[in-house]
């Protein structure tokens, strides 16, 4: 049903509520035949489904009944309703993202479209090391315990060691132990925002919260950005305009496009999020990575703001112990979230982060990667300087220029061709963004450097030639 409702679909859904019995709802029986075509493909994603007063009058039915039933169905993030806009089929996030990133791994693919860390024997090593060591400990409470919630106390002072050595203040009592940053960035919102919210973001930003906001029912709106991140103009803009509820932000090394936040910039965004009262959700997780450390706009206002990072994206691939700073006054709220979605984060795993904080480890593969990570990115130059947007020599990643004689989602297909994997603009867009032509690219390829730099060379060889005629077809 796009536009105006599909006969075929509408007839669907007047069998399923012309069987109603009893007491037997009608609103429920809507909801499943809708989702039913969702689920079937007969809906696509982004399809705009009929006015509820036009599906009411051809159903017969109350138009409290069908809005009840969208009310449901985004609820349940099949779709999604915006004001004066319409209701429209929800982007399915872990289906779509199959058709842009890798799920496994494939032997014969240079895989560029993951965002991980450059993995090298000395990450073997540490592993193995610590692994040693955990097996001759009699006493692991770690693998017998279901509390605390939030972390034990020895874990959490870990956290705020490591939080320190980025620039983030912070106390145990209002630290929880994460699955990753992604947890910590969705207990924040799950914490601050409902169904209906209006919630701003980076115009490009992490499929994570794209998802979230299908999951959680708020309204994401993407903000105006430039190679310096956010524009604070924009932000206070919409600030003024209407009631926001949180801005969630990357300020450092900004996936897709590594846009890195000045300071003076980052406490712009801080004074406008403590003027109109808005919660900022700091995604860092790339923190640890820049040489010199950040100032994080949660430092600067941590009333309002929560801080979340993790091990991922700068140790250890595996290694999905995160940190999220709260404000205190919602400290047991973000607990209670955190209990009823997961109960608790992974303890063994954060017991190795722990081990590694304290006996300097992992500030030792950090200094390793930023050292792997700017040879990959120099190669990178080397073979496509002249179509990179936005890079950084410790990023994860490239965000790269398509030339205009190419279609970002065909030269993706090209390269996949060549047995290369990188990622188009899709997955990171936000609502109504104009698509940019232009591509992710991961350097942390499990690959030698030798077949990196192959791999670059023949994306810089694609970008050169133009398409096939049938791709103009």
């Amino acid at each position: 049903m796009a536009g105006r409702a599909n006969d075929r679909v509408a007839a669907s859904w007047r069998e399923a509520v012309g069987a109603v019995h009893g007491a037997e709802s009608k609103y429920k029986r809507l909801v499943k035949a809708i989702a039913g075509d969702i689920e079937s493909g007969a809906l696509g994603a982004a399809a705009r489904l009929a006015p509820q007063r036009e599906v009411a009058a051809e159903l017969g039915i109350s138009v409290q009944t069908v809005t009840n039933a969208y009310k449901e169905l985004e609820r349940q993030g099949l779709i999604r309703c915006e004001v004066g806009r319409g209701s429209f089929v929800a982007a399915r996030v872990t289906e779509s993202m199959s058709n842009y990133i890798l799920d496994t791994s494939e032997r014969e693919i240079v895989d560029f479209s993951i965002a991980r860390i450059v993995h090298t024997p000395e990450h073997d090593a540490s592993w193995r090391e610590v692994c040693a060591t955990l097996a001759t400990l009699d006493d692991q409470p770690w693998i017998r315990s279901f509390r605390p919630i939030a972390g034990f106390e020895h874990h959490r002072q870990a956290g705020v060691a490591w939080l320190a050595s980025l620039n983030m203040p912070a106390q145990a009592d209002t630290l929880l132990i994460t699955n990753g940053a992604a947890h910590g960035i969705f207990l924040a919102l799950a914490t601050t925002v409902g169904p209906g919210d209006t919630v701003l973001c980076e115009s490009l930003t992490d499929h994570g919260v794209i998802g979230s906001a299908n999951v959680l029912g708020f309204t994401l709106k993407g903000l105006e950005f430039d190679e310096y991140g956010i524009r604070p103009e924009h932000f206070e803009e919409m600030c003024d305009s209407e009631r926001i509820s949180a801005l969630v932000c990357t300020p450092t090394l900004n996936n897709p496009t590594v846009s890195m936040m000045p300071d003076s910039r980052r406490r712009a965004i801080a004074r406008i999020a403590d003027r109109y009262g808005v919660y900022v959700i700091e995604d860092d997780v790339y923190g640890a990575l820049p040489a010199k450390a950040a100032t994080p706009i949660a430092s600067l206002i941590p009333e309002l703001a929560f801080y979340s990072t993790s091990m991922t994206k700068s140790v250890l691939t595996g290694l999905r112990t995160g940190y999220l700073a709260m404000p205190r006054r919602l400290a047991l709220r973000t607990e209670s979230v955190l209990r009823v979605s997961s109960w608790m984060a992974t303890s063994p795993i954060a017991e190795i982060a722990t081990r590694w904080i304290v006996d300097g480890t992992a500030k030792r593969l950090v200094a390793l990667q930023r050292e792997r990570l700017a040879v990959r990115q120099a190669m990178v130059r080397t073979s496509l300087g002249e179509y990179v947007l936005g890079s950084h020599p410790q990023a994860l990643s490239v965000w790269l220029r398509v030339p205009d004689y190419w279609q970002a989602d065909r030269v993706v297909r090209e390269l996949r061709n060549r047995q290369i994997a990188i990622t188009s603009p899709d997955p990171f867009l936000v609502g109504s963004t104009p698509r940019p032509n232009a591509v992710r690219l991961c350097v942390g390829a499990e690959v030698s450097d030798a077949a990196c730099k192959a791999a670059f060379d023949t994306i810089a060889e694609v970008f050169e030639q133009y398409p096939h005629l049938n791709d103009f077809m």
